[in-house]
């Protein structure tokens, strides 16, 4: 029996590059390198606190998206199999979303902060003050939670990173009512400069 569709299907194996598999780790290997050059070259220079409720999630897609298309679209540039094409778009567009909270937590708030507009301070009000232990390393995080006194603001309430020094000011008088330091960064997201 003679098979209608056979013209139609490939048979031949697709030809790649040997590096095409490696190449398809790309968008979520950008991010990761971007955060250690990050780390490396500025540390913590620039500002990185993002205040609860103003985070750079939408940005993190964005920027995951065009990584993983551009990554895509340079891959199969120079191949005309619909399935090579289809392989590296699945493949491009899972280690995208795998590079997603690298972008998110790692590189945007860094870039963020490059740049912040004018220091605004808000009085919010101390709810509770949490110790928790990093997974892996010797040391403390540090906690509190925070509602803002007038709600409706740009700075909502939630639990906020403190330094040290603040959680061993804050943590023996237990104040009522604290100032937050915050400004606009370069994305938009709120930074949490300080607290008094």
């Amino acid at each position: 029996m003679i098979n209608a569709f056979s013209s139609s299907i490939p048979t031949a194996r697709p030809v790649v590059p040997g590096s095409f598999m490696a190449k398809l780790l790309l968008p979520f290997a950008i991010p990761m390198v971007l955060t250690l050059l990050l780390i490396l070259t500025i540390g913590e220079t620039w500002p990185r606190a993002i205040a609860p409720g103003s985070g750079l999630k939408l940005a993190g897609l964005v920027a995951t998206t065009l990584t993983a298309a551009g990554i895509w679209h340079w891959l199969v540039g120079g191949t005309s199999d619909p399935r090579v094409h289809r392989f590296a778009a699945i493949a491009c567009a899972v280690t995208g979303l795998m590079g997603w909270p690298v972008w998110t937590v790692g590189v945007l708030p860094s870039i963020n902060g490059v740049a912040l507009g004018q220091r605004e301070t808000v009085s919010m009000r101390l709810g509770r003050i949490d110790v928790s232990r990093p997974s892996k390393g010797p040391g403390f995080y540090y906690w509190a939670w925070l509602e803002p006194i007038q709600p409706g603001g740009v700075i909502t309430g939630g639990r906020y990173f403190i330094p040290e020094p603040v959680y061993q000011r804050w943590a023996p008088r237990k104040p009522a009512i604290v100032q937050l330091v915050h400004a606009t960064g370069s994305l938009g997201a709120e930074v949490v400069t300080g607290f008094e």
